[in-house]
């Protein structure tokens, strides 16, 4: 799915998972569903993008918000790629 945000996710090395409509990034321990990324600005996902992740635990930004169950089978899907 192309959006006019993903310049932005594309330069901090964001990924596209096409089944779970969602960008992420191992390196920074951060995913966005694809809807998190449309409902908010260029500055705000810059800023989720930039702002660092200083924990072991993934940040996962998705409006609304999946069931856990739900976070902990994709993270294990891209976690095994």
């Amino acid at each position: 799915m192309e959006t006019d945000k993903e310049p932005i996710l594309k330069a901090a090395r964001y990924v596209y998972n096409f089944d779970r409509m969602a960008y992420y990034n191992r390196g920074a321990r951060k995913a966005f569903s694809i809807e998190w990324v449309e409902d908010h600005t260029e500055d705000e996902l810059r800023r989720a993008v930039e702002e660092p992740n200083d924990s072991d635990e993934w940040q996962v930004y998705a409006e609304p918000r999946p069931p856990q169950r739900v976070i902990d089978k994709f993270l294990a899907e891209i976690n095994a790629r």
